[in-house]
């Protein structure tokens, strides 16, 4: 089990692990799951986790690839405005949750996927056009540059999807249009996705990063 008190601090935000054991996490996975649009939007595949022990099975599933790969999802805090309670461990505060972000890569074991980690991200309805998501993926992708090595990111999402688009072209990655991409659905299936890189060198083709 990853450290419990592990935390990424923003000016507004906090970064941490999801732990399958605490049940307000459990509920938050639930409500996130539910209430996102864009996972509303996969239909059965997203409402599939509906119920707690499939929320439950998420987190863990998440915990088990954050400490065997070293990527997975984490959970988005508020930030409280007279943050004062510093000294005290992080897994005993009490903080509002109000999304996820993550680093994905070679999600299924035996599946060609992209050799570079994906950025991920949703939020509860409520929260959107704040400038969170940037924010905490900026953040992660900090965290994973200084302290695993990894300077090269890539995100996909849908054509249409402009507040994702958006997003990665305000923390400067570059557009590749619409690719066939293996390996980043945990279903396994091959999908057409607006791809987007950061950190990849002039000169460079995507084919090098099995995109």
């Amino acid at each position: 089990m990853p450290d419990p008190n592990f935390h990424i601090t923003t000016p507004r935000l906090y970064l941490s692990y999801g732990d399958p054991s605490n049940e307000a996490h459990i509920d938050f996975s639930l409500e996130l799951i539910t209430s996102a649009p864009a996972l509303r939007s996969q239909g059965p595949a997203g409402s599939s986790a509906a119920d707690r022990e499939a929320a439950r099975k998420r987190i863990a599933d998440t915990m088990l690839s954050l400490k065997n790969k070293g990527f997975g999802r984490y959970f988005v805090w508020l930030r409280p405005e007279n943050d004062d309670n510093t000294t005290s461990p992080f897994s005993s505060r009490t903080l509002e949750p109000i999304g996820s972000v993550g680093l994905q890569l070679a999600r299924l074991d035996g599946v060609k996927a992209p050799s570079i980690p994906d950025v991920g991200f949703i939020f509860l309805e409520k929260h959107q056009g704040k400038g969170y998501a940037t924010e905490a993926v900026r953040a992660l992708m900090k965290y994973y540059e200084e302290e695993k090595g990894i300077h090269v990111f890539s995100g996909f999402t849908k054509e249409d999807n402009e507040g994702a688009r958006g997003l990665f072209r305000r923390l400067g990655f570059r557009n590749h249009g619409v690719r066939m991409v293996s390996g980043i659905m945990w279903n396994g299936e091959d999908i057409e996705a607006d791809t987007w890189t950061w950190g990849v060198e002039e000169g460079h083709g995507l084919e090098e990063f099995g995109i």
